[in-house]
């Protein structure tokens, strides 16, 4: 029932959303794929914006760019940890990107920091994420990519929309809130629900993006 409900659903999103970085039954294989590791209950329980969230972030950056100094272009707080709302839910969790000039050289200087490679990020064909859980508070996600990977200006546009919108901010919250309402909806499924409304949010934020330069 469960691998049905979820083909039907990969079939509705290959009909009415485009990607252009991969074909959308692409990214769901890849999304079938994604390995990540078992998170603290505390890190994973939901909570309202914690302005802490913030501050840790940019506590991270400072160690990560002292760590692979020349080597970073730029290094973005993405993911609901980054919009600060009234309204949104998340878990204790920092995702951000790293761009960088030097890719493979950087390897050995996240890893010095305790951060530890998962493979391919769900986020983009060209990005790798690695983990770093801070005992069992709070974990950091280091999305790794290119300097040049057109993805960092749809997460950055996603993330600087949002913030500017409350009445998508509700809207992104309710639809994550009925997604997980459904008892029997597998991590997976709800992933792919959530991936609808990322694409259609996406369009907009970054036409408003084209409208503001």
């Amino acid at each position: 029932m469960e691998m049905a409900r979820a083909a039907r659903l990969a079939q509705e999103l290959e009909r009415d959303c485009q990607d252009p970085r991969e074909p959308i039954l692409g990214k769901v294989r890849r999304m079938q794929r994604t390995r990540s590791p078992e998170l603290p209950p505390r890190v994973r329980a939901l909570r309202w914006y914690d302005p802490a969230w913030a501050e840790r972030f940019a506590g991270e950056e400072r160690r990560i760019r002292a760590a692979l100094s020349g080597a970073v272009a730029r290094i973005e707080h993405f993911g609901s940890s980054a919009i600060p709302s009234p309204v949104l839910i998340g878990k204790n969790v920092i995702d951000f990107l790293v761009a960088l000039r030097e890719d493979p050289a950087s390897y050995d200087g996240l890893a010095a920091l305790g951060y530890v490679p998962y493979g391919n990020s769900p986020c983009d064909p060209e990005a790798s994420w690695w983990w770093r859980i801070e005992g069992d508070e709070v974990a950091f996600v280091a999305h790794l990519c290119a300097a040049g990977n057109p993805w960092i200006e749809t997460a950055v546009n996603f993330r600087d929309y949002l913030r500017v919108h409350p009445e998508e901010q509700r809207r992104y919250q309710e639809v994550k809130q009925s997604l997980a309402a459904e008892p029997d909806r597998s991590l997976f499924e709800y992933s792919l629900g959530k991936l609808r409304l990322f694409y259609d949010i996406s369009g907009k934020a970054n036409a408003w993006k084209a409208g503001r330069s």
